[in-house]
């Protein structure tokens, strides 16, 4: 019984010395683990729905970028999603907003065969995959180059992925 309780007072020792006795030296951070970081706050760099041409895709599988600011649709829910309320249409006109794709109409999960009446569950938040650019700092260094080549640049009417 004395030999656990030793154990038991020694391990205590170790983890109250590496909780408390390391500082703000251990881990990557370099803040206490104990302060709630703030990130800067990332403007907005396009303008209205509707005011800005199609962007081209950084690659060619990549889901479309949103050309338009997206601060004041966010935060999307499964109950308040303000892109559905101008993407939810069954066929691209001209002047109009690109439709939601069928393919987000399938459940992968439960019926990956069908596609549905309403968006998947999993796909109700657009900005999981489509992400509107902005002109942050990188906080890793990043070569990444397109590799598309040159006439495929033009695909920006969103649609299924090829």
């Amino acid at each position: 019984m004395a030999k656990k309780l030793f154990f038991t007072a020694a391990a205590l020792l170790v983890v109250s010395g590496l909780v408390f006795g390391q500082g703000d030296e251990s881990g990557l951070s370099k803040q206490s683990v104990f302060e709630t970081p703030v990130p800067e706050p990332v403007g907005d760099e396009r303008g209205d729905p509707g005011e800005e041409p199609l962007l081209p895709r950084p690659y060619a599988t990549s889901p479309p970028l949103v050309p338009h600011a997206i601060v004041d649709m966010l935060p999307i829910t499964r109950s308040e999603n303000l892109c559905l309320d101008c993407h939810l249409l069954k066929e691209k006109e001209e002047g109009e907003p690109t439709p939601v794709p069928e393919s987000h109409y399938v459940d992968l999960r439960n019926a990956p065969d069908k596609a549905g009446d309403t968006i998947a569950g999993a796909r109700y938040n657009c900005v999981f995959c489509h992400v509107a650019p902005t002109r942050t700092e990188l906080l890793v260094a990043n070569d990444f180059a397109r590799p598309l080549a040159a006439d495929s640049t033009t695909d920006t009417e969103g649609g299924d992925p090829p």
